[in-house]
């Protein structure tokens, strides 16, 4: 075959590419749901390292946006550290991971996602406000994740298809930036906190269906609206300033997920020397003679 025919059919391939029209079936593993997990007490150590997981299981799944398609997996760890900056600031990097064999899909008609668990890194940034009462503190808590999300695409050519109907398989992961603000009001009290909070962030999701003329080249996996999560929780110190907490939240708003009550449970650990108290010297009992620095103490009288 000379070369301007293999040109020529190359053209006619392409130009046949670029015309035929597809219906797809997509679906993608996106992270769960979550509060931002970090309470609004003030840190007493330089820096905290915390582990656990921001979902420990499932307790129920459901679709509330009929166009989507995604699994959620039920299990996911999360692990940060925060240095502090100041007194009532604290900046620190976060990664969270999401299990794939505890995914489970929002219906039954979208195709199965079988690209490995879903990931993220990114930043966070915390700040708590003090108040009168020096026991009560409010949080407010910021992270900027940018997940690592795996997707699955059937492309199915239904018209001018070369009179051979095809379907093409895509498998692949796409970057997805995530954003959640979270207010947390936060009561001390001895080696206790207890809190409760709202969280704002948007939940990645992907359009299952539709019609694509030509060769389509986007992943179609987009950052998605957001969602309010309504949590509460409480910690116990443990000794040394290790801290052990639980919090369970409920999405009360949003899509593409309708989900159910869910549990995270983290482990704080201190990084450095945990602040020492300021001491006040107590007054002196009624009755009692002052102590001057420098001059010894008064002699006690002889007894009778």
């Amino acid at each position: 075959m000379s070369m301007s025919c293999r040109l020529f059919l190359l053209a006619a391939l392409a130009t046949l590419a670029a015309c035929n029209v597809n219906r797809v079936n997509r679906a993608a593993l996106v992270p769960h749901m979550t509060p931002t997990l970090r309470s609004g007490a003030p840190m007493e150590t330089p820096g905290e390292i915390s582990l656990g997981a921001s979902s420990l299981a499932h307790t129920k799944l459901d679709s509330s946006d009929d166009t989507a398609a995604v699994e959620v997996p039920g299990t996911q760890a999360e692990g940060n550290m925060r240095l502090r900056v100041g007194q009532h600031v604290a900046l620190g990097l976060l990664y969270a991971e999401g299990f794939d064999a505890t995914a489970k899909k929002i219906k039954d008609t979208q195709p199965d996602v079988d690209g490995g668990n879903v990931r993220g890194w990114g930043f966070t940034l915390a700040g708590m406000i003090p108040t009168s009462n020096p026991d009560f503190t409010v949080g407010v808590n910021s992270e900027l994740l940018f997940w690592s999300v795996p997707w699955i695409e059937y492309s199915t050519c239904v018209d001018n298809c070369g009179g051979v109907p095809w379907t093409v398989v895509t498998e692949d992961r796409a970057s997805i930036s995530q954003l959640a603000i979270g207010v947390v009001p936060t009561w001390r009290s001895g080696n206790m906190s207890f809190w409760g909070g709202v969280t704002f962030r948007n939940h990645p999701t992907i359009e299952q269906k539709g019609t694509e003329v030509g060769v389509d080249i986007g992943d179609d996996v987009e950052e998605g609206s957001f969602n309010t999560v309504l949590s509460a929780g409480g910690d116990i110190e443990l000794g040394g300033g290790f801290r052990a907490g639980l919090t369970i939240y409920q999405v009360v708003h949003g899509q593409p997920a309708k989900y159910g009550p869910s549990l995270a449970a983290m482990l704080t650990i201190p990084l450095g020397r945990r602040d020492t108290p300021a001491t006040t010297t107590a007054p002196p009992p009624p009755g009692a003679a002052p102590v001057y620095p420098g001059y010894p103490a008064p002699a006690s009288p002889p007894p009778y």
